[in-house]
């Protein structure tokens, strides 16, 4: 199963209409209005996992899920999407999820020989995405960094290996348009806007050498 993780119910509803509408698989949708017993019904989780191939939530919803025992990362979960990545930090709930359940399961390996076991008990595969890396769309911190170029670039660079320990990935941004939105920035220092609608796609360490953008 594949799960994707939106830091507000708002987003999680949207993501779940795409996700419908863009894929022929079964896809359920968890928040605590549309389930309010979802923390003392155990038949409930039972049913969302065999009924699903994907499943849409709040990062808190399936911490607690996986902190209760509903859900179980190394058996239930193959792929983890974290939209709005650059919140997996310090004790948000997308970095808990990762420190306390993902990092205890020993590394995904059913990519080495191309089979996966019956029943895996292995790290999923994780993708984060983000449109904001830094700041997280704050234009107003953003400009606060504009006149000392360097010290933004090492504040970019933090982030980004705080990102890959934390999500066990490599970060990756798409090459298109690199000069012409380095060209924005060093023109339009002041208004740093353009540089945070770029797409940062984090992405597994064992797809470091296979996935190139």
């Amino acid at each position: 199963m594949s799960w994707f993780l939106a830091p507000t119910v708002a987003l999680c509803e949207q993501q779940h209409g795409v996700i419908k509408d863009s894929m022929q698989v079964p896809a359920g949708l968890i928040h605590g209005a549309l389930e309010p017993n979802q923390w003392t019904d155990h038949s409930l989780w039972k049913r969302v996992l065999e009924n699903n191939r994907v499943i849409v939530s709040t990062p808190q919803v399936l911490l607690d899920a996986l902190g209760h025992g509903y859900v179980h990362m190394g058996r239930d979960i193959g792929l983890i999407v974290f939209d709005e990545a650059h919140h997996a930090k310090r004790n948000d709930p997308m970095n808990c999820i990762m420190r306390d359940f993902y990092f205890s399961l020993p590394p995904r390996n059913s990519a080495a020989n191309g089979q996966s076991a019956p029943t895996r008990n292995e790290r999923p595969m994780v993708l984060g995405l983000t449109a904001s890396p830094i700041f997280c769309g704050n234009a107003t911190a953003a400009s606060r960094y504009a006149p000392r170029l360097h010290t933004l670039l090492n504040k970019i660079d933090v982030l980004f290996r705080t990102l890959e320990v934390n999500l066990d990935c490599v970060v990756r941004s798409p090459r298109a348009n690199r000069d012409e939105l380095w060209l924005m920035f060093t023109v339009r220092s002041s208004d740093m806007s353009a540089t945070t609608t770029r797409m940062t796609a984090i992405l597994p360490k064992t797809y470091r050498q296979s996935k190139q953008f």
